[in-house]
This record gives C-alpha cells, sequence and structure tokens, in this order.
C-alpha cells in the first residue's frame, strides 16, 4: 500500500482529484477536522481508516486516468 500521509501529500493528491477537505471526509467516512488535522500533519490515520483513505483515493485516480 502506498504511504498517504506524507505531510503534503495527502493534500496533493486530494486537490489534484479536485476534492475538497468535506467530500473527501465525506467518502472516507470521517469528519472534516479529522481530515484537516491528517493534512497538518498533526495526527495519522488508524489503520482502517488509512485503509479506506487509500482505496478511496487510488479508485478516484483510476478513474481519473481512465477518462484522459
Amino acid at each position: 500500500m502506498k504511504r498517504v500521509m506524507e505531510r503534503n501529500d495527502l493534500r496533493k493528491r486530494r486537490k489534484a482529484l479536485g476534492l475538497s477537505q468535506m467530500e473527501l471526509a465525506r467518502l472516507v467516512g470521517v469528519s472534516l477536522i479529522t481530515i484537516q488535522t491528517w493534512e497538518r500533519g498533526v495526527s495519522e490515520p488508524k489503520p482502517e481508516n488509512k485503509e479506506k483513505l487509500e482505496q478511496v483515493l487510488s479508485e478516484l485516480e483510476e478513474k481519473c486516468k481512465a477518462n484522459r
């Protein structure tokens, strides 16, 4: 599994997909505050959230590649 929690990596991946923090939070099933703390590096996701986050980002990145 890719490491999604490099300090700016999550923010870069989210923005590249055109998602707001709120949209990503909804897709992952966490709060807006949670996404914000992950992006700032204040906390890291629990293993189950990290897995869901990676799944969501990877699926959306694949869809974007397929639509090019």
